[in-house]
């Protein structure tokens, strides 16, 4: 699994993980949801193995009292909904077994007018209610969330499950790209003997949203963008050029990912032991070339550097000629001191002398202080906020 920075703790694997490779520096738990939480947010990429067991069940033996919070649904909400599941089960003698009210829902979700749509109809005080009974349109999670509330008034245990269905797989077949676009929600009920076993309410309203992607699980909409659409492979299909070219991208990067993220001591070896079969003027040649590269690349990184110069005293050359114009140009001999008490007589808002005063301390302080990177970006943004403020 190669994982793009997320600013979030979940490292993801197939159900259900069997053994995940733990990250460097940044340990793991999992949770009683079943999910695997980093102890760090990742904001880096990150290349990990995990294996995963497809055929499995999960608590198969559980007890009736740990089944109780999976059955239990908010006192008054839903009425109809509720009253509708408990008559379509029924009591008794005659009561629908688990598996039968299971496909009696889904039937229904299929023969329903209900309808797949990222922009749904506003719902009310009982959205399930206006859901099932009014709107019947809606995307993943309603269709999920309507599941499970229908499950628990018949009295089967029932949860969502959030995590992400399908995927583009690379033409060579060695790769599966997922995207945040294919995120998705479905139902989870427990039944007796066989545990969790996984329900998608979506695929008896929107197979294709299971069978390909979210953009074949929409609507048609003719509209002038259509052909670009296609063009991009954003039509649920996967000729576009567009598509075609950033799948390209896409395995030149995973191929990257292997032998930069991935590069084991067996790789650096059988790295070197090549090298060393290579004839000195290739050699030669070839240390030459990296050399004329890295030049090129610290270059390249002291002129950006040299051209942007620091963001703190971007922001600091940004007041003095805010400044400047309402007539308080700074000395060339005046510090960040000496030019707030210069100002501090000048004329402006109380509110803007607060925020002038401010900014020339936070700037001051950073300046010629030892904060630390965390502290220094924290300082950037206030002053980036300030500097409105100091007008």
């Amino acid at each position: 699994m190669t994982l793009q920075p997320s600013g979030q703790r979940r490292i993801f694997a197939l159900d259900l993980p069997r053994s995940i490779e733990r990250l460097p520096g940044n340990p793991y738990v999992v949770s009683s949801a079943l999910e695997v939480l980093t102890a760090q947010a990742i904001t880096s990429t990150v290349r990990y193995r995990a294996s995963s067991q497809p055929g499995y069940r999960l608590q198969a033996g559980l007890s009736v009292a740990r089944q109780q919070p999976w059955l239990a649904l908010p006192a008054g909400s839903n009425p109809r909904s509720v009253a509708w599941a408990r008559a379509l089960r029924g009591s008794g003698a005659h009561a629908l077994a688990p598996a039968a009210a299971i496909a009696a829902v889904l039937d229904h979700f299929h023969r329903a007018p209900f309808r797949y749509t990222l922009q749904p109809p506003l719902l009310g005080k009982h959205g399930v209610d206006d859901f099932l009974f009014t709107t019947q349109a809606g995307f993943c999670e309603h269709y999920a969330g309507s599941f499970v509330v229908l499950m628990r008034a018949m009295g089967i245990p029932a949860r969502v499950v959030t995590g992400y269905q399908g995927g583009a797989r690379s033409s060579d077949g060695a790769s599966l790209t997922v995207r945040q676009s294919d995120a998705h929600a479905w139902s989870e009920v427990w039944l007796a003997g066989r545990g969790w076993v996984r329900v998608d309410p979506t695929s008896a309203v929107a197979p294709l949203r299971t069978e390909r992607n979210l953009d074949a699980a929409l609507p048609a909409v003719p509209s002038p963008l259509s052909a670009w659409r296609a063009l991009a492979g954003l039509d649920g299909g996967a000729s576009g050029a567009i598509a075609a070219w950033r799948q390209q991208w896409q395995q030149a990067e995973h191929a990257w990912s292997n032998w930069v993220l991935d590069t084991t001591p067996q790789r650096q070896r059988a790295m070197l032991d090549g090298l060393k079969n290579l004839p000195p003027t290739t050699l030669a040649g070839a240390c030459a070339v990296l050399a004329l590269l890295s030049a090129m690349a610290g270059a390249l990184v002291w002129w950006r550097q040299a051209r942007q110069g620091d963001p703190l005293d971007v922001l600091y050359a940004q007041f003095c000629r805010q400044q400047a114009l309402r007539g308080y140009s700074r000395a060339p001999h005046e510090g960040p001191h000496g030019y707030a008490a210069r100002l501090a007589a000048g004329k402006a808002t109380p509110e803007a002398h607060a925020s002038i005063a401010q900014f020339l301390a936070i700037y001051a302080a950073m300046k010629y202080g030892n904060a630390n990177p965390d502290e220094q970006l924290r300082a950037r943004r206030s002053l980036r906020r300030l500097l409105t403020q100091c007008r």
